[in-house]
């Protein structure tokens, strides 16, 4: 089990600045795609050089233009790239070619996603490494009816935390994981760890805590447990 931690910051001096206390105790790096936007891939090739041996993730959000955007991630030093899983399956099948001709990997934003579950077998099918899938952790009584789709899906699931995350799992053969997004603390962690997934993407419970190092440390010693 891998611990992503994710910087939606926009400025890469202050995203290098918040990784290097926590380096040590994560295995994957997420360059969210705020930081993309404003910097561009090279703030995926500066992360790269400062943290040689910690993955990077690129937060492209593929929809179209697919193989250029990868291979530019890929190029600047990326080990994997997202792809919406709304995109149409040749897209997908493009752009998880290109990876595989990088001998990197490929992850699925799936909180645009309709029929999540069969969805995320489909994109497994299409050789898609990683789900992100949301953990429905966030308070149901916070949602309006007017949130996106990542929360819809919790609640179509029923709302409780963690269905969703199941359930996408048991659709699942054995060449995906998924990757579970929102909301993962501390204090939900056992929960989270109980269902066995790939990556856990933890933002703000380490980056804003009071030590981040310790926060990191703990976050790790529990999922390694």
């Amino acid at each position: 089990m891998k611990l992503q931690v994710t910087l939606d910051t926009y400025s890469i001096d202050d995203g290098i600045s918040l990784v290097q206390a926590i380096a040590d105790y994560i295995d994957i790096i997420e360059v969210g795609t705020p930081l993309l936007l404003d910097t561009g891939m090279v703030a995926v090739e500066l992360v790269k050089e400062a943290f040689p041996n910690v993955e990077v993730l690129a937060d492209t959000k593929i929809w179209h233009n697919g193989a250029r955007i990868a291979r530019s991630a890929f190029e600047h030093g990326a080990d994997m790239v997202t792809i919406l899983a709304g995109a149409t399956d040749k897209e997908v099948e493009t752009v998880v070619s290109v990876a595989k001709s990088y001998n990197r990997l490929v992850a699925a934003d799936m909180s645009e996603a309709s029929g999540l579950v069969q969805r995320s077998a489909e994109l497994e099918d299409l050789g898609v490494s990683y789900l992100m899938v949301p953990s429905g952790l966030r308070r149901i009584d916070e949602e309006r009816d007017g949130q996106d789709a990542f929360h819809r899906n919790t609640r179509a699931m029923g709302g409780t935390p963690l269905a969703l995350v199941r359930n996408v799992m048991r659709g699942l053969s054995d060449t995906a994981e998924v990757a579970v997004v929102d909301n993962i603390t501390l204090d939900n962690l056992d929960k989270v760890i109980a269902t066995h997934p790939g990556i856990l993407l933890v933002g703000r419970a380490i980056l804003a805590a009071d030590d981040p190092a310790a926060a990191a440390a703990e976050f790790k010693r529990r999922m390694d447990a």
